[in-house]
């Protein structure tokens, strides 16, 4: 006869390891657990998105972590390549711009057939130009292939916090190919744990900072690289500080041309001096954006008041480009017409306040803000703080100033684009945009490419998101933005997109759907399990129970001859289960439902006899 009773949440595993996709598992007749016997088979996992005020994307993994299979890549392993590229690929001083639609159709490409060393999906995206036919795309958190717009990612060789992906144009398109810090697989098929270009590897024991890229530039033979360093194994992330990476630019070139397994870059470090300024928060993140002006680049930073605030202070420092990595000799704004020696003197670069519409801004209604990644450029005889609108709004928004270190007026700023595929709702798969930057390495002599981030916060009733189900809401997105745009009193027009790829996962059971947002741990609500039915036979019963919700799992525990019912004999992912090998006896089996984050609800219970 069934009963019911509660089971209280606990608290989330620790991230790290390898996952695969939650219909993968769904076994029949499961043999029970005998107490004390090991443990079989990987543990479904997957991804938890936490967004703070625009940072990034952070992802959790619940899962044990894999060694890296050693051995050298096999031969005969090209590149993944795509082909009919050609429009999202320009040559330096081209007066031609890439097209869009080109540019997020590589990507969605390279995602689609990506293997388990290849990037699938990421943020952070900024683009550098290795030489005339190479480029270097780096990313803030990746997931690492295969995936698909109908299967999501497979995590077979993990995730990492920051990645590189090199492409070189070929006579029919482009080839690809992604560089981690070690630990993807190195053959098809063969599991991995990437590590990071920037941060430790993740098969090392203990907790690992989180390191997101920012913005760089390209002097000489080295790329130099900002990254932002989050403490490991929090939400709200906290920040700590920023480090440089310097990256040889003829390595990368390198790794492009070679085998699409085993491509690696560990960058040259240099970690700058934390400071808060006394008023306290976060310290000051150096990179967000920077601009090179001649001989001289212009290094912004970003600065939260409250940690758990999304409001950003701007700050600014300036130094030679030959000393950029020489933290001693940069020069830090310290108000009008004065630059101090040591980041203690500096002071926010003032901004001012304003609300958009109808592609202007006008003022007073909100107060100005800056995100964790925009771009600064100079245009029409002025500059422009180019950035995606805080909050989860789905515009690409700038505002002018007469200097580098403004103010830049938000009161006087233009709306350049609105992706009408942005909004947090099941309509929209709960998109969100962020860190929208210009993209000069692909940019034209009339033309402005700028990229940006999408990403879902929309979990199911399971707490599984929406990555789960797709790779097309990780992917980076492109507009080309006419330099006109820029010009006094200009009109924004001619503004060009690619098309929308929204597949509508929510739109299809949209009560199964929610903002994770505002949720208490970022999971909504575990529906109960209400009752739970048993047809015995001859050592074995087969239990069945109302569906809860999509996306849940079902713990199921044994109390009964030789099963003492104090943990789960196996975990289902559907409306039954078939347990078999039972000696002949009475038996209480009870079925609770779990999310992804294993926080438990209400479970069920049945009594049976085995003959």
């Amino acid at each position: 006869m069934p009963d019911t009773d509660t089971e209280a949440a606990q608290a989330p595993a620790r991230r790290h390891g390898v996952s695969r996709r939650h219909g993968v598992s769904r076994r029949h007749g499961v043999s029970p657990r005998q107490p004390g016997s090991r443990r079989r088979g990987l543990e479904i996992a997957g991804l938890v998105l936490g967004i703070a005020a625009g940072v990034g994307v952070a992802a959790t993994w619940f899962v044990p972590s894999l060694r890296h299979l050693s051995g050298p890549p096999p031969v005969n392993s090209p590149p993944v390549v795509v082909h009919d590229s050609s429009g999202s690929f320009t040559s330096p001083g081209s007066t031609t711009a890439p097209d869009p639609a080109a540019l997020d159709a590589e990507w969605t490409t390279y995602s689609d057939r990506s293997g388990c060393a290849d990037w699938a999906g990421g943020d952070g995206v900024s683009a550098i130009r290795l030489n005339s036919s190479q480029l270097a795309w780096f990313f803030s958190d990746t997931f690492i292939g295969p995936a698909g717009p109908t299967t999501g990612f497979s995590h077979i060789s993990g995730f990492a916090h920051n990645a590189v992906v090199v492409q070189t144009r070929t006579r029919h398109g482009s080839a690809f190919v992604t560089v981690t810090g070690g630990g993807a697989c190195t053959g098809p098929g063969r599991p991995g744990n990437a590590a990071p270009v920037v941060g430790d590897s993740p098969w090392l024991s203990g907790t690992h900072d989180r390191y997101w890229d920012e913005d760089g530039l390209r002097t000489g033979g080295t790329i130099v690289k900002f990254y932002n360093r989050y403490a490991a194994s929090t939400f709200p992330f906290v920040p700590l500080g920023t480090v440089i990476a310097s990256f040889d630019a003829g390595q990368l070139s390198s790794a492009g041309h070679r085998s699409r397994y085993g491509a690696t870059s560990r960058p040259t470090l240099v970690r700058l001096p934390s400071y808060t300024p006394p008023a306290g928060g976060s310290p000051i993140l150096w990179g967000a954006a920077v601009l090179r002006l001649g001989d001289t680049v212009y290094v912004y930073g970003t600065q939260s008041p409250h940690v758990s605030d999304p409001l950003r202070h701007l700050y600014l420092a300036r130094v030679p480009v030959t000393k950029l990595t020489v933290f001693s000799s940069w020069r830090f704004y310290a108000g009008p017409g004065t630059w101090a020696p040591d980041q203690q003197g500096a002071q926010p670069v003032p901004l001012g306040s304003g609300s958009i519409s109808g592609g202007s801004i006008s003022g007073g209604s909100t107060s100005a803000d800056v995100s964790s990644g925009f771009s600064v450029i100079g245009a029409g005889g002025r500059y422009w703080l180019i950035q995606a609108g805080v909050g989860g709004t789905p515009d690409i928004d700038a505002y002018p100033a007469g200097a580098p270190w403004g103010p830049f007026d938000f009161t006087a700023g233009r709306r350049l684009y609105r992706d009408p595929s942005i909004g947090l709702d099941d309509a929209h798969d709960f998109r969100i945009m962020y860190e929208a930057r210009a993209e000069p390495d692909l940019s034209s002599g009339n033309t402005l490419v700028i990229s940006y981030n999408v990403n879902s916060v929309g979990v199911n009733t399971g707490c599984q998101p929406m990555a789960s189900y797709t790779n097309t809401v990780t992917l980076p997105r492109f507009v080309t933005v006419p330099l006109a745009a820029f010009g006094p009193a200009a009109q924004v027009r001619s503004v060009r997109s690619g098309p929308s790829d929204d597949p509508g996962i929510a739109r299809r059971s949209p009560a199964q759907w929610f903002a994770s947002w505002g949720l208490r741990h970022g999971c909504p609500h575990i529906p109960a399990v209400t009752s739970v039915r048993a047809s015995a036979g001859s050592g074995q019963v087969r239990l069945s129970w109302p569906d809860a919700g999509l996306g849940l799992r079902y713990l199921v525990y044994l109390t009964g001859p030789g099963q003492p019912g104090d943990s789960p004999v196996t975990t289902a992912y559907h409306d039954g289960a078939t347990l078999t090998g039972l000696r002949p006896g009475s038996y209480v089996a009870r079925v609770v439902p779990a999310n992804l984050r294993k926080y438990k609800g209400r479970g069920a219970k049945v009594t049976f006899t085995v003959p």
